[in-house]
């Protein structure tokens, strides 16, 4: 009796990451941007997510960024919606996801070199065998860019750093 299996793996959901070029001179261009913004304390964080108008200046700024997506997605990139979020030393956010189509992009935009608390940790989407939730804290550092699936439950672990964390939030379709 010859017995054999196969093992198929028909689900995965791809991340991207992408470095900013010349981000020095970028954050500085935005920096401009986000002054006019102000952020409104939050329970555990502060954000301009109901007030800002971002969209223009950061398609403006980040365009090679932008067309790295379009290239990736081989499709248009209609950004809906671009914030800002700051963790003061203990901030935190609670596990959240940006709707069920589309995609979210984060922008580490302030962030230590020895950082603490200061990443995304992303959850997978399903149960695994073993009952335990799978966690995916990805290596980024001030400039990198995180696209994900808007419905990625991701949350952050307290700011343990001495230094404000900022991020650039952004939702897009495609």
């Amino acid at each position: 009796m010859d017995i054999r299996y196969t093992v198929l793996s028909p689900f995965k959901i791809d991340f991207l990451k992408i470095k900013c070029a010349d981000f020095k001179n970028k954050k500085e261009l935005f920096q401009n941007e986000l002054n006019k913004f102000k952020e409104k304390r939050l329970p555990s964080f502060y954000s301009n997510k109901n007030s800002a108008n971002l969209e223009k200046p950061f398609t403006q700024i980040f365009e090679p960024e932008i067309d790295l997506m379009k290239s990736h997605f081989n499709s248009k990139i209609n950004i809906q919606k671009v914030w800002s979020v700051s963790y003061d030393h203990g901030d935190y956010h609670i596990p959240h996801n940006h709707g069920s189509i589309g995609y979210a992009g984060i922008l580490y935009f302030n962030m230590e070199k020895n950082f603490h608390g200061q990443r995304t940790i992303y959850l997978q989407p399903w149960n695994n065998q073993d009952d335990k939730s799978v966690l995916f804290e990805p290596d980024v550092e001030e400039g990198d860019i995180m696209i994900v699936p808007q419905f990625i439950l991701h949350f952050t672990r307290p700011n343990l750093s001495s230094g404000i964390k900022r991020i650039v939030s952004f939702d897009f379709k495609i």
